[in-house]
């Protein structure tokens, strides 16, 4: 019995083996099938959106872009032609924001300028307590743009908008988390570009580079924003501030863009000091008591 169904075992058909051009062909089709899917191309809104400058013709800014003392906080010193600002650092001055607003404002075209954390403090004062604590200031950024007359510091009114060294955008009171490595530090070079033409797809928008590179895409003004001068501003707290109107970039972009120093003098608005109606003017003297 056993050698008959051995018998019987054998002369079952054997299933039919497939040719090898069919074995491969399944399975290239199956590997395509349990492969990853593959990432979508780039959209096009993830490439650079600003175009380079066309020649202008027109007559330039020829008055040179600086910091007023009306336009600065008590705290703030402004050094080297107003291109270094510092701050009061000691007797808890530390602990107060500094703001200095430029003296032309921009109301059409696209331009941008620079700024450079060049030096930070670790400023500190013990307490009278009985445990002695220790307590430090903490080093603040702000750059941005605001509207003449409104608050010398940046967030404190409603007509102003920046970018803050923890990775925000402020809008008026308001602040709002970037994407992104969008924080900045020392010895980074930062590039606030504002974008008023009219013509541009990109227009009334704001835009941060960080030593020439874009860390956040266009971003839209506020509407209470829109249609009005705004002026290059800066606050800063525990640090010193290397701020540069041009002509010449420290850290060119990827496309050309002028620096409000080289703007079309219509494209600016000068924002004088305004005298005091009866012509005097108000000493303040700051005095610290222990």
């Amino acid at each position: 019995m056993p050698a008959k169904k051995q018998e019987a075992k054998k002369e079952q058909p054997k299933a039919e083996e497939k040719p090898t051009e069919e074995k491969t062909v399944e399975e290239k089709k199956r590997k395509a099938e349990d492969a990853p899917a593959e990432e979508p191309p780039a959209k096009k809104e993830d490439t650079e959106q600003e175009q380079d400058d066309v020649a202008d013709k027109r007559p330039a800014l020829k008055s040179p872009i600086s910091f007023c003392t009306p336009d600065t906080t008590l705290n703030v010193v402004s050094t080297n032609g107003d291109k270094v600002l510092m701050s009061l650092n000691e007797g808890g001055m530390q602990y107060l924001i500094g703001g200095a607003r430029a003296n032309v404002g921009m109301k059409a075209g696209r331009y941008m300028y620079e700024a450079r954390i060049i030096e930070a403090y670790n400023a500190y004062e013990i307490s009278q307590a009985p445990k002695g604590r220790m307590h430090m200031s903490r080093q603040v950024v702000r750059i941005g743009f605001s509207v003449a007359g409104s608050s010398l510091i940046l967030g404190d009114s409603d007509e102003c908008i920046y970018f803050d060294s923890d990775g925000l955008l402020g809008t008026g009171k308001t602040k709002q988390k970037l994407p992104g490595q969008s924080k900045f530090g020392r010895d980074a070079t930062l590039a606030v570009l504002l974008n008023l033409d009219s013509k541009s797809e990109n227009a009334n928008t704001v835009s941060l580079f960080r030593d020439g590179v874009r860390v956040t895409k266009p971003l839209k003004l506020p509407e209470n924003l829109v249609g009005k001068t705004l002026v290059p501003h800066v606050s800063f707290r525990s640090v010193s501030l290397y701020v540069n109107f041009g002509p010449t970039p420290c850290k060119p972009l990827l496309f050309q863009c002028r620096m409000i120093q080289s703007a079309a003098e219509k494209d600016t608005e000068a924002v004088a000091a305004k005298p005091p109606k009866d012509g005097k003017y108000e000493v303040v003297l700051t005095v610290g008591f222990p």
